[in-house]
């Protein structure tokens, strides 16, 4: 999949091969169930509000890393990171006819650190220093082989805009993404996401390349971007952009599925 700019419109293409693009994920979706006691509507987006959201999401995230070769398979069926246990983050999805179709997690930087230091230590704790408070979006993925290019498009938008909502309700000051080179440029000109680092190989994922991008909110809220006005356009409730944290039975729980080799664990955003 190719993303292709004019001056009126971000358009994405299936002429280059579907299957290495983050946005796709052809596979067959999950069973809803229902909520007891309220909560997420049967569609929607929002930060996990139950243990149904945060399983549909690892569950969602196994699925694509496994489908692009970026990880190989397990018993759980699920990609859980030692981050996702931590109250530092937050995992956000959107149910569209009752299934997550798309997620987002955001690792504020904490206790374990963020994700991608396992490829630019460096550089990240570079930015540490200067006394910034740093989160990480990772482990993104999205089953949209059903929709068209544009709703494909508006999902992102519209996840991205309640990441960075999240984010900075959580009071974060820049935002870290490891993407693929080849939507790096994608991300800069739709979002204002900079490369800040070199090009690395990942010899863990068969040597796929990252680079880490850097979405600081004081610059770009001088600066703007393509979609800056839609990012900022859309209300949240409360309660979707917070949501309640994992329980100590759901951390057991969860707990039990973590990723048990540190080699095998991929910081990808997208």
């Amino acid at each position: 999949m190719s993303i292709s700019y004019s001056s009126h419109e971000v358009r994405v293409s299936d002429r280059v091969n579907r299957r290495h693009h983050p946005l796709v994920v052809e596979s067959e979706p999950l069973q809803y169930r229902g909520r007891r006691g309220g909560g997420l509507d049967r569609d929607g987006m929002t930060v996990c509000q139950s243990t149904d959201d945060r399983s549909e999401a690892f569950s969602l995230v196994h699925r694509m890393y496994l489908r692009t070769g970026l990880t190989g398979d397990n018993v759980q069926g699920m990609r859980v990171i030692p981050h996702h246990l931590l109250d530092t983050t937050d995992v956000m999805v959107s149910r569209r006819d009752g299934v997550v179709d798309f997620t987002v997690t955001l690792v504020r930087d904490g206790e374990l650190g963020l994700p991608a230091e396992s490829l630019f230590p460096a550089e990240i704790d570079s930015m540490r220093s200067c006394g910034v408070k740093l989160a990480e979006v990772s482990c993104m993925a999205s089953q949209c082989d059903r929709l068209t290019q544009r709703e494909r498009l508006d999902m992102l938008v519209k996840m991205m805009s309640l990441t960075v909502r999240v984010a900075r309700r959580r009071g974060v000051d820049r935002l870290l993404l490891a993407v693929h080179p080849r939507h790096a440029k994608a991300y800069q000109k739709m979002f204002g996401c900079i490369p800040c680092t070199d090009v690395k190989r990942y010899d863990a994922v068969e040597g796929n390349p990252a680079v880490l991008c850097l979405h600081d909110f004081a610059r770009l809220d001088r600066e703007r971007y393509l979609f800056y006005d839609r990012i900022y356009g859309t209300e949240h409730e409360p309660w979707k952009l917070d949501g309640p944290r994992m329980t100590s039975a759901e951390k057991e729980y969860f707990k039990k599925r973590v990723l048990k080799s540190v080699d095998s664990f991929v910081p990808m955003a997208a």
